[in-house]
């Protein structure tokens, strides 16, 4: 395991450095220079990743054991000594990237290479790594990105975006549970952060742990612009009316917007319109024991019958020319958020191409 440097403070994804002792260290980079907590993490010193799961007290790693064999681990920083479960999944050479979820706490497994992802549930209370289901891709992964929840279509109970980078092209795919009624579900969708900073880059180094602010996910509460006409004149407010409901946070940042506007990789609003796809789930059935079992537990994951699709060919960006497609093993390879994509060139000096989604949409690039 490479040496990870991580700031407790931050809900991202460490990276880690070339010393390889196979250690796992954290790091508060305000308190003092050197590791305040560290363990051994996996067996073997392979390229291995961390992944936050949207609270400071547990994280997700990846790596190799000693027999060369890919595993994820479950940490509780608070009890470091030990992982709290192991996962391991097989012997493939390629590293896995942790595409982590921190609303959902769904973990999406990729690795480079190869032609499929796994999904997992992170499930810190009970000390889990719960299996959801595994998607089939139509070409080699090289790279991933996990694009923001904001961007989401919620009322298709599209609960999780993957965009994958292949040879010459991007392609999204959409992890959906299956829902009956068409309505925005509160237990699939809580409030998601924001794009607005919570302090000023002094006010963290001053010792400020205020939190980006969070916003809703439910459509009701976007804003939508009052329809006006010359001929009609506008309805005035009556004193007899009801109290007024206060509006709900929004994300105010002009440069994104609100939540899920038109792009090109927004799935349709609905999982039976998504296009043709090589999906697959991940096969686990439920014995009637395993059901009386579950129903002294309690109720089972909401994700449980999620699927992984590719999305239509009209939504992938292709014929992508020059990338390059040797990043190093603790590189996801490619970035995303709601409206841009940033992918690595085949260049001197390490250029960088941002493509705008809007902007090639229905047309190749």
């Amino acid at each position: 395991m490479s040496r990870f440097k991580v700031s407790k403070f931050r809900n991202t994804e460490a990276r880690p450095s070339r010393r390889e002792d196979k250690q796992l260290r954290i790091f508060d980079p305000r308190a003092k220079p050197k590791a305040s907590q560290s363990t051994q993490a996996h067996e073997n010193s392979k390229d291995g990743r961390l992944a936050w799961t949207g609270t400071q007290e547990h994280l997700v790693s990846t790596g190799f054991n000693q027999m060369r064999e890919r595993e994820v681990k479950l940490w509780d920083t608070r009890h470091f000594s030990s992982a709290l479960t192991s996962l391991t999944l097989d012997t493939s050479p390629g590293p896995l990237m942790p595409l982590l979820d921190p609303d959902s706490r769904l973990l999406v497994l990729a690795g480079k290479g190869e032609s499929q992802l796994y999904c997992y549930e992170v499930v810190p209370q009970q000390q889990a790594l719960s299996p959801v289901t595994q998607c089939l891709l139509e070409s080699v992964l090289r790279g991933s990105a996990l694009v923001p929840r904001r961007a989401l279509a919620v009322m298709g109970c599209e609960v999780l975006r993957v965009l994958q980078l292949s040879d010459t092209a991007i392609v999204p795919i959409s992890f959906h549970v299956p829902r009956k009624a068409v309505e925005f579900h509160e237990d699939l969708f809580p409030d998601t952060a924001g794009c607005m900073p919570a302090s000023e880059p002094h006010a963290w180094w001053a010792g400020s742990n205020q939190q980006v602010q969070r916003v809703s996910l439910n459509p009701a509460y976007w804003p939508h612009p009052s329809f006006t006409s010359c001929l009609v004149p506008p309805a005035e407010s009556s004193s007899d009316s009801a109290q007024p409901v206060e509006p709900p946070v929004v994300d105010e940042d002009p440069s994104e917007g609100f939540s899920s506007p038109p792009s090109s990789l927004i799935s349709p609003s609905t999982p039976s319109s998504l296009g043709p796809s090589l999906s697959s789930t991940s096969g686990i059935g439920t014995s009637p024991s395993q059901r009386s079992l579950q129903s002294l537990l309690g109720p089972s994951s909401k994700f449980r019958h999620a699927q992984g699709t590719v999305l239509h060919r009209d939504s992938h960006i292709t014929n992508l020319k020059g990338l390059s497609l040797t990043t190093p093993g603790e590189s996801d390879g490619f970035c995303a958020n709601r409206l841009r994509v940033a992918v690595p060139l085949l260049s001197s000096g390490g250029q960088v191409a941002v493509l705008e989604m809007r902007a090639v949409r229905h047309r190749e690039v």
